[in-house]
């Protein structure tokens, strides 16, 4: 945050000013990516002030390199464990990215969100990150004694990953908001992963109906911008999403949250059922993978690959 005041300091705003946007902001680099819009609304600055803030960040941290040093810098991936998905998504799911997890009620979401916080515990050289998990329940999903038998099941104490994961229960979008702030300051202090389960059910309670449309992609695009934050700052984020009632091929299992949702995460993954207890999930959208599907299992341990299950 000294960073932040010295940066602001030098180029002669008022204390009130720097007091505000140093609470909010840790690192020019992260100031430089918030929108001018959300830092008036969020820090209490004028428009103007907010658009001339963001832009000489901008100045002081844009550069450019050659893609060659691009293409050689190291990616840390949490994977997920099965050779399936994990060779679909290239590795896993990099650092830095926002995704997406949709699918029908009870085919898995919060089972897959259960199992990758598990694996975040895990050092990196067992496919982790090796770092606390901040976990935002919207539904009365989290389930402690699935992190215990998951936990077991990858060698983990069960007290280990319960202290490790931290966990807020939301239910409006308000408190949503809170959270995402807060989640974002676990992530400045090290954590690794940010799972939202699921993000668009604080929105349907509260803003339903065509006429409440507008303050809902407003308010939802707030949310996102707090997600994009702290994945700027290194995190995993994941969220996971409902589908809405479209029939006719794969427009069937089209994700809620209209374009303000569609054009944030990247990649966006389906989940969808198969035969029994096997799940298919699918690259709907990316920047950098390829259309495929991977086959997997749920079962006491989690996510599972199907080869020698009966």
């Amino acid at each position: 945050m000294a960073e932040v005041r010295e940066f602001l300091k030098a180029r002669g705003y008022p204390d009130w000013i720097i007091e505000r946007i140093q609470a909010s902001f840790s690192t020019v680099r992260e100031l430089s990516m918030v929108p001018p819009r959300v830092l008036a609304e969020s820090c209490g600055v004028d428009a103007k002030i907010a658009r001339e803030i963001v832009r000489q960040a901008a100045e002081a941290t844009v550069s450019l390199r050659p893609a060659t040093e691009v293409a050689r810098t190291p990616k840390d991936y949490l994977k997920f464990l099965v050779r399936s998905i994990d060779e679909l998504l290239g590795g896993g799911l990099p650092r830095g990215s926002l995704v997406e997890i949709y699918g029908e009620p009870g085919i898995g979401k919060t089972q897959t969100a259960l199992h990758l916080a598990v694996n975040a515990l895990l050092p990196p050289e067992e496919g982790g990150l090796g770092g606390r998990v901040v976990y935002v329940d919207t539904e009365g999903g989290f389930s402690p004694d699935r992190v215990v038998a998951m936990a077991r099941a990858r060698g983990l104490e069960p007290e280990f990953a319960l202290e490790r994961i931290s966990v807020a229960e939301v239910r409006t979008v308000e408190a949503l908001l809170v959270a995402l702030s807060r989640a974002r300051d676990e992530v400045k202090a090290g954590a690794v992963l940010v799972v939202v389960d699921s993000l668009l059910s604080p929105f349907r309670q509260e803003y339903s109906g065509l006429g409440m449309l507008a303050a809902r992609q407003q308010r939802l695009a707030a949310a996102l911008g707090e997600l994009g934050r702290a994945a700027d700052l290194g995190a995993v984020c994941l969220i996971t999403n409902h589908v809405i009632g479209r029939t006719g091929g794969l427009q069937r299992y089209s994700p809620a949250g209209g374009y303000v949702l569609g054009h944030a995460p990247d990649p966006v993954l389906l989940i969808r059922r198969s035969v029994r207890n096997r799940r298919i999930l699918s690259v709907v959208d990316s920047s950098h993978l390829p259309p495929g599907e991977a086959l997997f299992a749920i079962t006491e341990a989690g996510l599972v690959d199907v080869e020698g299950l009966a």
